[in-house]
């Protein structure tokens, strides 16, 4: 029996006769369509029991899923997680499925109905990569309600594009309050709890050109339908062309009944940028960063990311790539955890063995859960939090962390850590919204628009429309 140090008091065993097991409760590595529900506290290290949480989450959101709607979010436990085929997670809600122009009420579960941003044509059985407004699947999140932050461009100068769904337990809180509705969101004085149980993924996707042909093999690749702006202007009417996108970051967060202030972890791929300390580099495998071009200069400044995409400043045909660089490296008990599930037989050899948990944060004091307990997150404090390189990009010092951040712009305002609500809602208008939705937006002549409706006010959806009526 081989051991890895995890610290004081905590090993990571390696028997070459069992597979894997680790000292302590609930840490053995193991491959399941299975999640485990929660992480109670214990003695040693926590970070063995919290990072394998985190690892189980992302194989089990990661299986392949059942495909028909009955079983929407379901995973094929007849399949093996090497196997093709959509994943459980993205069989979930999708954000524009739940909040739309408008505040139409979404369809119900285990529904593909309803509007889809990139029109009639696309059904939201199809992976869409596009927003009814704002275009916010183009920028990373801010830290606030009102505005998005700064977009990321690759090294083969395409726009890395974000995904936010979401899981029945969160979806049914959502759906069961009508939150779709702002008029109907909670607010500090009477603050809402999603169910336990709920999951919410950001996924992070990169474009694939020709040129990357030689790596698209390393890494998760699917087929989406992506919002081109471009082309759009040119036809006079939304365009989305379906193309081959590469997952590169995934977060996910998890509310359990022992930590309501939820579970949060972040995922990357290990090709992203240059290594910081003990991570893996794309260098040794022969392949390029996608985020870095491994040549002098190497760092990213952050106080000169990209201007937000907006209607005031719509995307480059042909922007600049960003050099990102890792600024703090990732835990050692995490990399250890990391090696261990790499070496896992049904991972090693897949392209699930090329992604890497980069930090699991969670509350050390869980109740009382209101919107002014914070939930003690730990890890924190300046060189004890990471970031992930394909969604905090621009602010990996002296940044906030996760829990801390969607504390301050949600859980304070009732809305419990759930950021994406309150940006997206709108209220309904007294008149169709079906004008102004992208599906309907099939010319830039604007001469002969109908009456202004209380929608043309909304900032949701204002951006959009904007953009397709400039001259």
């Amino acid at each position: 029996m081989r051991w890895i140090g995890f610290g004081v008091g905590t090993a990571l065993a390696i028997s070459l006769t069992s597979g894997l097991c680790l000292a302590g409760e609930d840490v053995d590595p193991r491959i399941s369509p299975i999640r485990i529900d929660d992480v109670a506290d214990g003695s040693g290290s926590p970070f063995p029991r919290f990072d394998n949480f985190s690892w189980r989450a992302f194989i089990a959101l990661n299986w392949p899923a059942l495909t028909d709607v009955i079983h929407r979010g379901e995973p094929d436990a007849n399949k093996t997680l090497a196997d093709p085929g959509p994943r459980v997670w993205e069989t979930f809600k999708a954000r524009y499925e739940v909040f739309a122009p408008g505040a139409v009420k979404p369809a119900e579960w285990k529904s593909f109905d309803g509007g889809n941003p990139c029109g009639g044509s696309v059904g939201n059985d199809k992976k869409t990569l596009s927003a009814f407004s704002h275009f916010a699947d183009f920028n990373q999140a801010a830290l606030s309600l009102s505005s998005f932050a700064n977009p990321l461009i690759a090294q083969n100068k395409t726009y890395t594009r974000y995904e936010v769904r979401f899981n029945r337990e969160e979806f049914d809180t959502i759906f069961q309050n009508e939150w779709y509705v702002k008029g109907k969101q909670p607010t500090s004085a009477a603050p809402g709890s999603f169910k336990d149980g709920s999951i919410e993924i950001k996924a992070a996707w990169r474009i694939l050109t020709a040129a990357d042909d030689v790596v698209r093999d390393r890494f998760y690749v699917s087929s989406a339908f992506v919002f081109d702006p471009e082309a759009t202007a040119k036809a006079g009417s939304v365009i989305c062309k379906e193309q081959a996108v590469a997952l590169v970051g995934f977060h996910i967060v998890i509310k359990t009944k022992l930590r309501p202030q939820w579970i949060w972890s972040s995922f990357e791929h290990v090709d992203n940028v240059p290594p910081h300390d003990a991570e893996p580099d794309a260098a040794n495998a022969r392949v390029p960063y996608s985020y870095n071009s491994g040549k002098p200069p190497s760092d990213l400044d952050p106080a000169t990311p990209p201007d937000a995409i907006s209607s005031d400043n719509l995307p480059l045909p042909d922007p600049n790539p960003m050099q990102v660089v890792r600024k703090q490296g990732i835990q050692p008990e995490t990399m250890a955890i990391n090696r261990a599930y790499w070496e896992l037989p049904g991972i090693k050899g897949t392209v699930w063995a090329n992604y890497m948990l980069v930090m699991t944060q969670w509350p050390t004091m869980p109740n009382p859960e209101s919107p002014t307990n914070t939930g003690m997150p730990f890890p924190t404090g300046v060189g004890s939090t990471l970031a992930n390189t394909t969604m905090e990009t621009y602010n990996q010092r002296n940044r906030r962390s996760c829990m801390e951040c969607h504390n301050a712009i949600s859980n304070v305002r009732g809305l419990d850590f759930v950021a994406f609500m309150a940006l997206d809602a709108s209220d309904p208008p007294q008149q169709t919204v079906a004008r102004v939705a992208v599906p309907a937006i099939t010319t830039l002549d604007t001469t002969n628009r109908v009456p202004k409706t209380a929608l043309d006010d909304d900032p949701m959806v204002r951006a959009l429309i904007d953009f397709m009526t400039q001259k």
